[in-house]
């Protein structure tokens, strides 16, 4: 990975000082065979030990010290690979449209963002270093006791061979198998924040966790994955973790035949029967990581995967822009390619001037404000911000532009005061209080235990709706842009807040250009231009009575309005 370039001093360091470690570990078998042939010589004199038994402290303590620097290394490296990689995936996001990011649920978003990429801790952090240092030492090992004699070295490599038979049925189909639990796992991390986000429904309908359906069998397929895998690879790998050391069983008979017929000294006797022991430890060790290495390409290849999505096409050059009219010629926009939402939709919203959308559900109003928000681009037709075209400004300054309200607004489980420095991180407190008693939130929030530094929980959890969409509001009138977009504004409030709300929409339309969906119609009979909206085309356009004057759409919609909200009629 590109990522992985910039750290490659650490890697060589945290590798280099891995193989110090192992070497280290192997230097008290050296000195074992010299006490042993002292010993079996009959040798007394202290001083011929005392070499052997410092080295033997020297490589335990050299053994203990390398692995720590190198642990440390490679860790301090990992976590610094994995900051990167989700600083860069998280930029990637933003340049991604809505429809890319919403092919993948909330869940599946999350475990790839926090699980997959948490992942690559075990293959930089161990694999990388301990592996390369385990592989590397019996290597050395063996050319040592092949050196000292060629017929121990041939019998210490017979279990060689069958050893890497079991680790090769073991590998064998190892890679799909994992992928196959990942994407279980996956699977089930999403259902798992499904059922959790819908704990409300499931509970009003008497639904358990054993009763949901979806639910069981995302977890039976979890489980399924995980023993195939496991059981499928269990006998091999126990196998070749049990052969690979099993050097002895042909060493020590040869080693002793050797000597028996005076062809080797007693000292490479000791010495080749110590390193045959101590050869296949670090092997075996390196094994143990197979697990992670298998997952090293697929979690690298999700990275690559998300990293080649298709960005919106936008211009890189900041646009100079004289005024913040924003028109429509002749728009068509589908979230598939064979059902347009919107067909050649032409329409002009003048700065200073609140324009509204209605129309019945499905028709295309929220989507109108999502293209102009910088969520997708159109498929064909141009959207102009002033004389610019959108396609041309940068998504950096489309969204210094634009503020978007949704109906899905969303806090930070953060303090209020937080979650209104998003939209203006310099913002002193009594900006942030102007914002809000324009939004008519200030009261409510001086009554919550900290006021402003209330942290208000996931979601703002501990709020009502209204609430809720109040502080998004105040947000909106923090962040100051030149062209506000209100998704169903006043969708969660009652009648007395959705007075004061519009008391500060109307204060925000004074040199800004405001479009408004609503479906509540009495919220928009003072806009200076209404379009209704009918399967994503423009039925007619024009002021509170023009409509009902001569469209009967408006005039239908008008009259369910105030059948439902009789009082304000006269509003």
């Amino acid at each position: 990975m590109n990522i992985l370039k910039k750290h490659v001093g650490q890697i060589v360091m945290s590798v280099l000082v891995a193989v110090l470690g192992v070497f280290c570990g192997v230097l008290p078998y050296f000195a074992v065979a010299k006490i042993v042939e002292a010993i079996a010589s009959g040798i007394t004199d202290w001083t011929v030990y005392k070499n052997p038994v410092l080295i033997i402290l020297f490589g335990l303590l050299g053994s203990v010290i390398f692995h720590q620097i190198s642990t440390l290394t490679s860790h301090n490296l990992a976590f610094c690979v994995i900051e990167d990689t989700r600083k860069e995936l998280a930029e990637k996001l933003g340049r991604l449209s809505m429809g890319e990011i919403e092919k993948k649920s909330s869940g599946e978003w999350t475990q790839f963002m926090v699980q997959t990429l948490d992942k690559m801790e075990q293959p930089i952090a161990h694999v990388i270093p301990e592996v390369i240092a385990n592989v590397l030492i019996p290597i050395v090992l063996v050319v040592v006791i092949f050196c000292m004699d060629w017929r121990i070295g041939v019998a210490n490599l017979v279990t060689l061979p069958l050893g890497f038979l079991f680790s090769c049925l073991m590998m064998r189909g190892y890679e799909e198998k994992s992928r196959n639990y990942q994407r279980a796992a996956k699977k089930l991390n999403s259902t798992i924040v499904e059922y959790i986000q819908g704990i409300q429904v499931i509970k009003a309908f008497n639904k358990s966790a054993s009763s949901y359906g979806k639910f069981v069998d995302a977890v039976n397929d979890n489980r399924d994955s995980m023993l195939n895998w496991y059981l499928s690879v269990c006998f091999y790998m126990t196998a070749a973790m049990e052969v690979f050391p099993c050097t002895l069983l042909f060493v020590l008979p040869v080693s002793l035949l050797l000597y028996m017929k005076g062809s080797i000294a007693l000292g490479t006797l000791i010495m080749c029967v110590l390193l045959a022991y101590a050869s296949y430890k670090p092997l075996v060790k390196a094994m143990s990581h197979a697990d992670t290495m298998a997952n090293v390409r697929i979690i690298f290849n999700e990275i690559s995967a998300v990293m080649k999505l298709p960005e919106l096409q936008r211009g890189e050059k900041i646009q100079k822009i004289d005024c913040f009219d924003v028109q429509f010629e002749n728009v068509t926009f589908g979230y598939s390619s064979d059902k347009p939402v919107l067909k050649n939709l032409s329409f002009h919203a003048r700065e200073g001037q609140l324009t509204a959308v209605v129309g019945y559900s499905g028709g295309g109003k929220s989507t109108i404000l999502k293209l102009i928000a910088g969520y997708w681009n159109a498929d064909s037709g141009k959207i102009h911000i002033g004389q610019a075209d959108l396609r041309d400004i940068p998504l950096e300054q489309n969204m210094e532009l634009v503020t978007y309200v949704s109906q899905e607004n969303y806090l930070f489980s953060k303090s209020i005061l937080e979650n209104l420095r998003m939209a203006k991180a310099d913002a002193d407190i009594e900006e942030m209080k102007a914002a809000c008693k324009k939004a008519s939130c200030h009261d409510f929030i001086m009554q919550l235990p900290n006021g402003y530094d209330t942290v208000i929980g996931e979601e703002g959890s501990t709020l009502s709706g209204g609430e809720r969409q109040r502080i998004t509001i105040a947000r909106a009138l923090l962040k100051d842009s030149p062209i506000v977009l209100l998704d169903e504004a006043t969708a969660y409030s009652d009648l007395d807040n959705e007075a004061e709300i519009q008391k500060s929409i109307d204060a925000l339309v004074k040199n800004k250009t405001v479009i408004m969906v609503a479906h509540r119609l009495s919220t928009v009979i003072h806009a200076d231009k209404i379009i209704v909206l009918s399967g994503g085309e423009i039925e007619m356009e024009g002021t509170h009575q023009e409509l009902l004057d001569r469209n009967e759409t408006y005039r239908k919609m008008w009259e369910s309005h105030i059948g439902v909200h009789g009082g304000e009629k006269n509003a």
